[in-house]
């Protein structure tokens, strides 16, 4: 459907899969673009309640940028909407930057969003200032969706292996050669891995006291259904006398490897199976034609306190020491903005209601209010604000 043709500018709103390939198309020509963002991931999110809707403007036929938008009918009334790493466009093209951004928001007002969450593509900074134009406003922690990167850590892939190893730390270079000597295997998996991966992350999860997320018990065999004939998805096994002890789960788009989700038994730590677990998939994405293997999740004030020379010492610290240890950048990453497109509530947040909606007790009564939805639509595991988002 096109919305409009000034200038020889056109704004089409596509919902087939079918349709969105030049979407596709268009993505895998442009640098920085993230899977969120694909088609395939919009069917994987298809079979969890979420409908995507592609927006993109064209010149002349020529896309110039556009977002896929994922929504949510969210009981009679109220419909969410999430654009994740988007909307993607040329970063220093401000005039087709603003021209999708107002497209986005065309196709939302005309759908009544009544909570629409932006999260900006890596290299996003510069459509922020666009955004609080457009009355989003930046989005709390107390709202969904939570858990969202807000930092990561990249490893420059195309340096050389050698290189590779030096920027990493004196131990973690030991460890690495351990698990060799230890004997531990590291294979790429295949859709019989699926329950394996979900296995042990689901055991990693309860030894740190947390819910799995996504909650899912099928999401890894989904994942693979989806986009493993694409080679959008991969396993990583790691084995200790064939026994697997760790495993990966991560995507792969646009030259970048995302280290999506990690499990493992808790066992064997002396023949450090984790290390080289990731050592083998950046390999491995290297081998393949990945330039950057992100590691996705760093927390901001872990980041913030590395990028001064600091260290913060907490229960995660553990964690992002891990990390770190491979060497490579943190980064930053834009903030994330929301807007609702209901006509009576943005009129309230505009009369500074926002920070009565941004209030850990409002939070608790939305809360309250979306579980009796889902206890009538979903699943028990599925039945909070936030996990509406959650994959």
């Amino acid at each position: 459907m096109v919305l409009h043709t000034p200038d020889r500018i056109k704004s089409v709103v596509c919902h087939e899969h079918e349709e969105a390939r030049i979407w596709d198309h268009f993505l895998n020509q442009c640098s920085d673009t993230h899977i969120e963002q694909t088609s395939t991931w919009g069917k994987v999110k298809e079979l969890y309640g979420w409908k995507p809707v592609w927006v993109w403007v064209t010149r002349e036929s020529k896309i110039l940028g556009g977002a896929m938008i994922l929504t949510r009918r969210v009981g009679r009334l109220a419909t969410i909407g999430y654009v994740e790493r988007g909307p993607v466009c040329d970063p220093g093209d401000h005039e087709s930057m603003e021209l999708v951004t107002k497209a986005l928001c065309r196709v939302a007002s005309s759908m009544g969003i009544t909570y629409l969450v932006v999260v900006p593509p890596y290299c996003g900074e510069g459509g922020i200032p666009l955004l609080q134009s457009l009355h989003f406003r930046p989005k709390p922690d107390v709202l969904p969706p939570r858990g969202v990167g807000r930092a990561t850590l990249l490893i420059d892939l195309r340096q050389d292996l050698d290189a590779l190893l030096a920027d990493m730390s004196m131990t973690k270079r030991q460890n690495l050669r351990r698990a060799v000597r230890k004997g531990v295997r590291v294979r790429v998996g295949d859709a019989a891995d699926a329950e394996i991966v979900r296995e042990l992350m689901w055991t990693a999860c309860e030894r740190r006291g947390i819910s799995p997320s996504p909650p899912h018990k099928d999401i890894f065999e989904n994942l693979w259904k989806v986009m493993g004939p694409t080679g959008g998805v991969k396993f990583f096994i790691a084995e200790v006398d064939g026994q697997p002890v760790a495993a990966a789960c991560v995507q792969v788009f646009g030259g970048t490897m995302q280290l999506w989700r990690v499990g493992w038994s808790g066992t064997h730590d002396h023949c450090n199976p984790n290390d080289i677990l990731h050592w083998e998939m950046m390999k491995w994405a290297k081998e393949n034609g990945c330039h950057v293997f992100d590691f996705m999740h760093i927390l901001p004030d872990h980041a913030r306190a590395i990028l001064r020379g600091e260290r913060i010492e907490d229960s995660y610290s553990g964690v992002t020491d891990f990390k770190t240890s491979f060497g490579g950048r943190v980064r930053l990453l834009p903030e994330i903005y929301y807007r609702s497109f209901d006509p009576l509530t943005h009129s309230v947040l505009n009369l500074g209601a926002a920070r009565i909606m941004e209030s850990d007790l409002c939070v608790k009564m939305l809360n309250k209010a979306f579980i009796k939805v889902y206890n009538r639509n979903l699943s028990k595991s599925e039945v909070s604000w936030n996990s509406t988002f959650r994959l």
